[in-house]
């Protein structure tokens, strides 16, 4: 028996899966066994074999796990973002499904699109600034208008419309909170707009389904 087994590179893929979204990566397992003399190396080989069948365990739960989504995360990738000049250097997070877009020194940008048993689809701007909802507002709905107008998922010539013609009803919650109902049934049923200014600024446009 030879005194030294060669190092053994084992690729497994696994899918790490939460409650609505999913981590998609690679794993390469190092198994090493050096030195090894022949009255040891029955039960070093025993060792190694289990560490197999422990990492193909793992493989088959999550890919049980990621067979319970309702909806297909292998499809839920930042395809949809790479034509887009305007968003070019966003920093794409496969696990939450979530883009990162730098906008300027104060705005930035975060997009979402995917999700295990709830769809979610929505543009989420942050502002350094504290915006007033009612003084800013042309600024806050120019940038609605513009990130749906840039992303297909959205219904952006009908949003840009009804923006345009007023057609939106405006709630106060409190102090800090706004949201919003564009008043076209199409747009009613299917999307919401939130807005916050507690200590920095943040607006959001988004649908989900379930």
């Amino acid at each position: 028996m030879n005194k030294k087994i060669s190092i053994l590179m084992i690729g497994t893929s696994l899918v790490l899966l939460g409650c609505k979204d999913s981590i998609s990566k690679t794993e390469t397992t190092k198994i090493s066994i050096d030195t090894v003399a022949s009255e040891d190396s029955e039960a070093h080989l025993e060792e190694l074999l289990t560490q197999i069948d422990s990492i193909e365990n793992k493989e088959s739960t999550n890919q049980q796990e990621n067979e319970d989504c309702i909806f297909d995360q292998s499809t839920q990738t930042d395809e949809f973002l790479k034509d887009i000049k305007e968003l070019e250097g966003y920093v794409w997070h496969p696990d939450t499904k979530l883009a990162e877009i730098i906008l300027n020194k104060q705005e930035s940008l975060i997009i979402k699109r995917g999700g295990c048993d709830v769809f979610q689809f929505y543009a989420s701007f942050m502002n350094e600034k504290v915006l007033d909802f009612e003084k800013d507002k042309k600024q806050i709905f120019d940038s609605i208008i513009w990130i749906t107008s840039l992303l297909e998922d959205f219904d952006g010539e009908d949003i840009k419309r009804v923006i345009e013609e007023g057609k939106i009803s405006i709630t106060k919650s409190d102090e800090f909170n706004y949201y919003a109902n564009f008043m076209d049934k199409k747009l009613y049923e299917q999307y919401y707009f939130n807005f916050n200014n507690k200590d920095i600024t943040t607006f959001e446009i988004g649908y989900y389904y379930d």
